[in-house]
């Protein structure tokens, strides 16, 4: 199997567990390619993809049709253009979108183009930030350029889920080289990581959680912060089995419970 046949594989079975659920791919640059996008789009129920476009990518328009009808297979294809250049071709938009948190206001330019030589066209969006142009697309043609860039700037938690489970639960420490016992110990990071955001919501209001911000080097900025959430319950615990007023032996039923319910939540 090829590094394409893999990542359908995954995103196959994942869309079988979703049942009922529309199934959306957010990639990178390196997935903008005809050998992962078109098996998404050939299935019955397509999978609608959202990346970014290569700097050097082009389009093409529709054909134009012949006045006079001549022999041979129609054209597919009209003619060829930039991405990059549609910012001095084609008409420019200024939208609101929500960036980070943020409220900010871009420039941009939507045009439905063939490219990639997928079997339909798609809806590309080219944004224009200071001296910084960059080409989305998205294969669902229904999105508008605001829906588009505010998915594909939402990619970015990936980033950060990414670097948590390497800094904050050892992803990147596991050495084997078997296929197996690897997927298997990334699947139980990722797991980790899960009941790790599922109770930063779930105890969102508890007491443990309410401390202040982090004034080291790193404070958190977040409130679903996976480093939040470690060292609110190393203080919680810290305080409750280590430096608690009363002696263990006077309160044992007390302290049992309490350890229980922090090896519950940290489990």
């Amino acid at each position: 199997m090829s590094f394409w046949d893999n990542a359908h594989t995954t995103l196959f079975q994942f869309e079988d567990w979703a049942c009922k659920h529309t199934v959306r791919v957010v990639a990178d640059t390196y997935f903008s390619n005809k050998s992962f996008i078109q098996p998404l789009l050939s299935r019955k129920t397509p999978i609608h993809m959202i990346t970014k476009l290569k700097r050097n990518a082009v389009g093409y328009l529709d054909p134009e049709k012949p006045q006079t009808k001549k022999r041979g297979r129609p054209r597919k294809r009209g003619q060829k253009i930039k991405i990059v250049d549609l910012f001095k071709t084609e008409p420019i938009q200024s939208i609101s979108v929500c960036l980070y948190r943020e409220i900010r206001a871009i420039e941009v330019v939507a045009k439905d183009l063939w490219i990639l030589e997928l079997d339909r066209k798609v809806r590309i969006v080219v944004t224009k930030l200071g001296s910084n142009v960059m080409a989305l697309i998205s294969t669902d043609i229904t999105l508008n350029p605001t829906q588009i860039i505010e998915i594909y700037g939402s990619r970015f938690s990936i980033e950060i889920a990414i670097r948590d489970m390497k800094q904050l639960l050892g992803l990147g420490d596991y050495q084997h080289q078997a296929l197996l016992p690897t997927f298997r110990f990334i699947h139980f990071v990722a797991v980790a990581y899960s009941v790790g955001k599922i109770a930063l919501l779930k105890y969102a209001n508890s007491s443990w959680l309410q401390a202040q911000d982090y004034q080291g080097d790193t404070p958190w900025t977040s409130e679903l912060s996976f480093k939040k959430l470690r060292i609110c319950l190393r203080r919680f615990s810290l305080g409750k089995l280590v430096f608690s007023k009363t002696a263990l032996d006077q309160e044992v039923e007390k302290n049992t419970s309490v350890k229980d319910a922090i090896l519950t939540i940290a489990s």
